[in-house]
């Protein structure tokens, strides 16, 4: 404050060197003005005292007039009017509830395209009145066009200075290269390469690369892909490297429409190249090999995101990649993942320890993985029998092709007993089960049934429902095994005194239905109805795709009955029940127009008491909603 009224004191007494400086010559005047912002060295000499620079009323800032002062003029307006624009923008928006940063991007285009117009008249103006303008001229018009971000304007003078006899330097042709390929129309890169060849500029890879990189980036941007992969090619075939933007483009563009091995490709080929690519551009593939499942290429994204760059993916992310690598059988992408997410804070939950039990398994690393399943166990995971899927399918992959398929088994049987000592939690029946399973799907009928009476008897284990309903699961994955299910289900009857479930009456309706006398499933099918359990629609569909295959008038009674349940009756189901019409009925008919059961169902039958025929029809109701679901009964 004391300074300031000092140099106030100084300016009333007139022993101020800024009205002296006044009677100097204008431009010794103007030169003294800074006109932009003060060095902080400035700023603090200004704090000590020392006089501010003033500008007096009848001195210019600009004295110049000529064309490439004007040209400066119009395309960078000073700060005040910049900063005043933003301000009636930002008034706008808040007074019309707008976005402000929206309000503030269409102001200044729209201030942007007048500006353009403005330019265009000066350059119309100046090429009509001089034919041949200087090349001065002409390079302020192109800095203005660049400035402004008009390509058409760039073109045009470019194609001025080719008719005075001016040659562009190869920056200039790149700069406006750049400029276009922001855009999204390679016509206009197509032009300047013309005129590129037009002015003689030599067909060089130095003089061309930028025309090459423009071209990939727009066509790219435009969604012409094909056109882009091509041209990408023939950079490749002529030596050139591409730079990061048009890579970054064209891998995003294939990632899109999923041809991934391409984009991988192209992102291998920048690295041995010692191309630097940007993280968002491996992002961006990681992020499409997440959707597609894609091996190799979540890979290569991952250990550049991860080991290069740095950079955190999302949770959803690394759980698809926990999938990924554990069907491609990669541990060691698990086990990275899995210490990324506890460095990060984020609990491993029994889906993560999965991935890595079944990578092992995909690996033949048995030993390992049967370790990891008993360290789960001990924290309460992996007792249900879908941890244990994927045991069942690498045992039983390629059997056929494989005649000593059911050795392995034993092998991996062998490995767990062996676990188990140090690991008890390794050995019970959920595994057991597996192991049976994978036999059973192996099509080794004589040593499923080895396995279910020793295996389960020498470690004291009891079968359950679920070792019979996979083992004939995987015997309904075979041809001709219904003497085998019979065998089976009869061990479940008489040995483990197991009551049969819907799911066993319903792969036994299966089996027999594949055989050539499949009177049995209708005998399970009475068995179902007199335990109160209603089959699915698959079982429906198999029994009216078998009747109508031999012409039997059942088919039409089990679409009638799909209709009652509420099951969907599809048009291929229609047609196939017209070839099971017949006059002549058989001995599982009856009188009343045939049924698949022998009695009625619950909701027809007739009691003396009224209240009582309602109740239990009433009961029949509740009992096969909650069977089916509320929404099976949906047409």
């Amino acid at each position: 404050m004391r300074n300031t009224l000092a140099f106030a004191k100084r300016l009333a007494t007139g022993n101020s060197s800024i009205l002296q400086a006044t009677t100097k010559p204008a431009a010794t005047a103007i030169r003294s003005i800074p006109l932009l912002r003060p060095n902080p060295s400035q700023r603090y000499q200004q704090t000590r005292g020392y006089p501010l620079p003033i500008v007096h009323e009848n001195v210019s800032l600009e004295t110049e007039q000529d064309l490439p002062s004007r040209i400066k003029r119009l395309v960078w307006p000073s700060s005040y009017t910049h900063i005043s624009m933003v301000r009636e923008a930002t008034h706008a928006a808040r007074t019309g509830k707008k976005d402000i940063g929206r309000e503030i991007a269409e102001t200044a285009h729209a201030e942007n395209k007048q500006v353009v117009g403005k330019l265009d008249e000066m350059f119309r103006q100046e090429m009509d009145g001089n034919e041949r303008p200087s090349e001065v001229d002409l390079l302020a018009f192109l800095d203005g066009y660049y400035a402004v971000r008009a390509t058409n304007g760039c073109i045009g003078v470019l194609f001025k200075m080719r008719e005075c006899g001016i040659t562009p330097t190869r920056p200039q042709y790149a700069m406006v290269l750049k400029l276009a390929a922001r855009g999204h129309d390679p016509s206009r890169i197509y032009l300047i390469g013309e005129e590129m060849e037009l002015a003689g500029l030599e067909d060089t890879n130095e003089n061309y690369d930028t025309y090459f990189n423009a071209l990939v980036e727009c066509l790219a941007n435009s969604r012409n892909v094909e056109l882009a992969y091509s041209v990408y090619l023939e950079m490749r075939e002529r030596g050139m490297v591409p730079k990061q933007y048009p890579i970054h483009y064209i891998v995003a563009r294939l990632a899109e429409i999923g041809e991934l091995d391409l984009a991988l490709q192209v992102v291998d080929e920048s690295i041995r190249n010692s191309t630097t690519l940007m993280w968002f551009t491996h992002m961006f593939l990681l992020s499409h090999a997440s959707f597609y499942m894609h091996y190799k290429a979540y890979k290569v994204a991952f250990e550049q995101l991860h080991s290069v760059f740095g950079v955190q993916i999302t949770k959803g992310n690394y759980d698809a990649g926990l999938s990924i690598a554990s069907i491609a059988g990669d541990y060691k992408l698990v086990t990275t993942i899995l210490s990324t997410l506890g460095r990060l804070g984020f609990p491993v939950r029994e889906r993560e320890y999965e991935a890595l039990f079944d990578s092992l398994l995909v690996r033949k690393n048995w030993e390992t993985a049967f370790k990891v399943l008993g360290n789960m166990r001990k924290t309460g995971y992996g007792k249900t029998p879908r941890t244990l899927r994927t045991l069942t399918r690498e045992l039983s992959k390629d059997y056929k092709s494989d005649k000593h398929r059911h050795r392995l088994i034993n092998q991996v049987y062998d490995i767990m007993v062996e676990t188990s000592v140090t690991m008890p939690e390794v050995l019970d029946t959920t595994t057991l089960n597996a192991l049976v399973s994978a036999s059973a799907l192996t099509q080794d009928y004589r040593s499923v049934i080895e396995q279910m009476e020793t295996w389960f008897e020498k470690h004291s284990i009891k079968r359950n429902i679920d070792t019979y309903t996979g083992v004939l699961d995987g015997l309904l994955q075979g041809e001709d095994n219904k003497a085998v299910a019979v065998k089976i289900l009869t061990m479940m009857l008489d040995v483990d005194k197991i009551n049969p479930t819907k799911e066993i009456y319903e792969l036994m309706i299966h089996l027999s239905l594949r055989s050539f006398n499949y009177e049995d499933a209708f005998v399970y099918l009475e068995s179902m109805r007199a335990q109160r359990l209603v089959p699915g629609w698959r079982t429906y569909a198999v029994i009216v795709k078998r009747c109508a295959h031999v012409r039997d008038p059942r088919a039409a009674v089990a679409l009638d009955e799909m209709r009652k349940l509420g099951y969907a009756v599809t048009p291929s189901l229609e047609a196939l029940s017209s070839f099971g019409d017949g006059s002549e009925k058989t001995a599982d008919t009856d009188a009343d127009g045939g049924r698949l059961f022998s009695f009625d169902p619950p909701e027809k039958e007739k009691d003396e008491d009224k209240d009582e025929d309602k109740d239990e029809d009433k009961l029949d109701s509740l009992l096969m909603k909650d069977i089916l679901g509320a929404d099976a009964f949906k047409t």
